[in-house]
């Protein structure tokens, strides 16, 4: 019995999804479980495995498609079903002489279709599609159209297109009626990505967050030294894999969030949502998007318990294996680019939340101790607030209370 492949709901409100890629081809084996395509929503781009063990057949759903939630693409038939319909399919009979000759005659208008394949052949191309070295030069349609005709030959020219293709400008430009650009004009495009589907709704709900949410910016500098002799001592330690940096971030923030629950909140035209979990979310840059999966109570967790499930997390965000439950419910964002060298930035805020908590990395700076001077591993936390929820002396009292737990390892 055959089990169809239909395009998956991943999260509550998906109605589409986009057809990445697809893991196994047509007429191939597939096992139940295994992963059978790439699939992208607004949000993530998962692999989806297969329903069932057999062969997969009838795939109507090419990568790129946009396809409806629960629109079938596809089958997966039992092997001995795959060979019965191939043994059944049927093969075609020799005509005789009189009945073959007939048939081809028909198809036949000025001459048999051997005739006009060989003329063509025979007829030399016309400047414009000419041949270089290794084959077909690389042109685009319209570049082929205009050098056919203005009598252009394309193998002398140099294409300007993606990979060295020759377009409409350079034969333009070859004939005269366009010059190069003066300095100081407007620049060639070299080739236009298309937006993917996440691409494009992280496009979306971030300038809908800036044009909605009067976001405002606080600052402070952290002593990492409590935290670096920490983690020093849970390495030696040996066992489990240490927390990161970003682990003891998460943790002063989530204890900061209970005891500054106005900033674990949503605005509303009703009024100012309070949220009683704290469901950390945090920001992982992926080469197509940006995902936020999220740790659910992440106050009640201990150290160790926070950073296990921060890692299992990020490693299914890298192999595009999260699911609508790890990244739907944030009420807080921590986004951390200290691991690519940044200092200091400051964040978007990820709507429907409030704020965002913004990290630079550790480093040494020389700061002053005690009257005197000394080079400490320090960072920078940087909070971007929605001031409609959140005024001014609150958000510095939250982030001063983020830095006394990295600092006193009150976590």
């Amino acid at each position: 019995m055959a089990t169809e492949v239909i395009m998956p709901a991943l999260g509550m409100a998906q109605e589409k999804g986009t057809l990445l890629n697809w893991l196994k081809k047509a007429g191939e084996a597939v096992k139940k479980g295994e992963p059978l395509m790439e699939v992208e929503t607004d949000k993530a781009t998962v692999e989806v495995e297969a329903p069932a063990s057999g062969i997969l057949q009838n795939v109507t759903a090419k990568e790129g498609d946009e396809i409806p939630v629960g629109r079938t693409i596809a089958v997966i038939v039992a092997p001995d079903e795959a060979q019965a319909k191939e043994s059944k399919a049927p093969h075609p009979s020799p005509l005789p002489m009189g009945e073959g000759t007939k048939k081809q005659n028909s198809k036949i208008q000025d001459g048999s279709d051997r005739d006009a394949a060989s003329a063509k052949a025979a007829r030399p191309l016309p400047q414009g599609e000419g041949r270089g070295e290794g084959g077909r030069i690389p042109a685009s349609p319209a570049a082929r159209r205009i050098a056919k005709e203005r009598n252009i030959d394309l193998t002398t020219m140099r294409g300007s297109g993606p990979d060295g293709s020759v377009v409409a400008e350079d034969v333009l430009r070859a004939g005269g009626e366009v010059k190069p650009p003066a300095a100081g004009g407007p620049p060639r495009v070299k080739e236009t990505t298309p937006l993917s589907a996440m691409r494009r709704i992280v496009a979306q709900r971030m300038t809908l967050s800036k044009q909605s949410a009067p976001h405002f910016y606080v600052g402070i500098d952290v002593d990492m030294s409590a935290v670096e002799k920490k983690r020093g001592a849970l390495k030696q330690k040996g066992g489990a894999a240490a927390p990161s940096i970003n682990d003891f971030i998460l943790a002063a923030t989530a204890r900061a969030l209970r005891e500054f629950p106005s900033l674990n909140a949503s605005f509303s035209e009703e009024g100012v949502k309070i949220f009683s979990d704290i469901n950390l979310g945090m920001a992982v840059a992926l080469e197509e998007g940006l995902v936020v999966p999220v740790i659910r109570n992440a106050d009640k967790l201990s150290l160790e318990q926070l950073a296990q499930q921060s890692r299992a997390l990020a490693e299914k965000a890298q192999k595009k294996k999260l699911f609508p439950l790890d990244y739907e419910g944030g009420t807080f964002t921590v986004s951390n680019l200290g691991m690519l060298g940044i200092d200091s930035f400051t964040a978007i805020i990820n709507p429907p939340e409030c704020a965002i908590l913004a990290v630079g990395r550790v480093a040494p700076r020389v700061v002053a101790v005690d009257g005197g001077i000394a080079a400490r591993p320090m960072m920078t936390l940087n909070l971007s607030a929605d001031h409609r929820v959140v005024d001014g002396a609150l958000a510095a009292r939250f982030v001063a209370e983020v830095k006394r737990g990295l600092e006193q390892l009150d976590l």
